[in-house]
């Protein structure tokens, strides 16, 4: 994907300013949305889980342990639904002139990565409030970043091809995001589920990234290699197949859009 993207990467700069200021245009507080969508969130799932049904998450605050949650799931999520008619909706840009068609949802993934860093600052800074001590353990955020991106980048350019082709893929999608949400350890602690349902859980790459996003970041722990390295490799896989396929199939977008 670099190699192809590199000639093009001006364009794909445009994209990505582009759909920045659609996204905040004429809006009173800007990119404080970025902040707002995630602490809200946060701010329910405390609310709910904590004061109102009397859950208990681990030994840590309940902000700090949905915040952790939260925080991925906004970027996949936003980055997917943004992505899924990305394609369909710039027919008129797919049909006129040829550029590497992965440079529209890419843009959205790029947008939602961004309000994501933005968010990830706010984390760090309720980690100091609540004297959470920094350990070398949270470099690990770093290639879990990149495990998040990569599967996000895979998951959106599915949808989008598929939905140029099949427009109930966008139907679909809403059902899919509702179905990972409750299969992602967001509001739950994957430690609370039996150890039947648990392998089960870890198919889902999001569940083993957002747990250990938690184990770095609020307990100072380190990940347990053997199994990165197989989620690693799981995630990498899935990307090289999707996108091969949507390098195939994109040649008739054009014609089919």
């Amino acid at each position: 994907m670099i190699k192809r993207l590199y000639q093009y990467r001006d364009l794909l700069l445009v994209f990505i300013w582009r759909e920045f200021i659609i996204r905040y245009k004429q809006t009173s507080i800007g990119i404080l949305w970025a902040i707002l969508q995630p602490v809200s969130l946060m701010l329910l799932f405390t609310f709910i889980f904590g004061v109102v049904l009397h859950t208990t998450q681990k030994d840590y605050p309940f902000t700090l342990f949905y915040f952790a949650g939260v925080l991925p799931w906004t970027f996949f999520s936003g980055a997917t639904i943004f992505s899924v008619t990305s394609l369909s909706s710039n027919f008129h840009l797919v049909t006129k002139i040829y550029f590497p068609r992965e440079i529209i949802p890419l843009s959205g993934v790029a947008i939602n990565f961004i309000d994501y860093l933005i968010g990830l600052a706010v984390y760090f800074l309720f980690l100091l409030v609540y004297g959470i001590p920094f350990t070398w353990n949270m470099l690990w955020l770093v290639p879990l970043l990149g495990m998040l991106v990569l599967f996000t980048t895979s998951v959106s350019l599915l949808l989008s091809a598929l939905n140029v082709y099949y427009r109930d893929v966008k139907l679909a999608t809403t059902f899919l995001i509702q179905f990972l949400f409750f299969a992602t350890p967001v509001i739950y602690s994957i430690d609370a589920v039996s150890n039947r349902w648990k392998y089960l859980l870890f198919l889902n790459p999001l569940t083993f990234i957002v747990e250990n996003m938690r184990r770095v970041t609020i307990e100072g722990r380190e990940i347990v290699f053997w199994q990165f390295a197989i989620e690693a490799i799981g995630v990498i896989l899935l990307y090289q197949v999707i996108y091969r396929v949507f390098i195939r199939i994109e040649r008739a977008f054009a014609d089919v859009i």
